[in-house]
């Protein structure tokens, strides 16, 4: 959150005139697209510390979070949705040198 709230681009989605999408794009030092997203109502401060059970995930079909955070350096290896107040779901996580980088991207 915190390079998309320094750094990130807002656009509007054509989905919902409520709904937004904040965009960083940047390129790793060994030449990958690196991509990070957001959407929802607006940038939150931060994201849940609690997390679902994975296992309990399939157990509601129709839920819909009001975020959703995703990092694609250059596929998708975080993607994960939640509500206010309540805990977010990891929707996909795939380990990889992605995390080191995003971390120096945050300093």
């Amino acid at each position: 959150m915190r390079i998309l709230a320094r750094h990130g681009a807002r656009i509007a989605d054509g989905q919902e005139a409520s709904r937004k999408t904040w965009t960083f794009e940047t390129t790793t030092p060994e030449g990958m697209k690196f991509e990070i997203r957001c959407a929802g109502p607006d940038l939150p401060d931060a994201i849940p510390a609690e997390t679902v059970f994975p296992a309990d995930i399939p157990k509601d079909p129709d839920w819909q979070g009001r975020y959703r955070l995703s990092v694609a350096p250059p596929l998708v290896s975080l993607d994960i949705s939640w509500n206010p107040g309540e805990p977010l779901r990891i929707m996909y996580f795939s380990r990889g040198d992605w995390e080191a980088q995003l971390m120096q991207l945050a300093r």
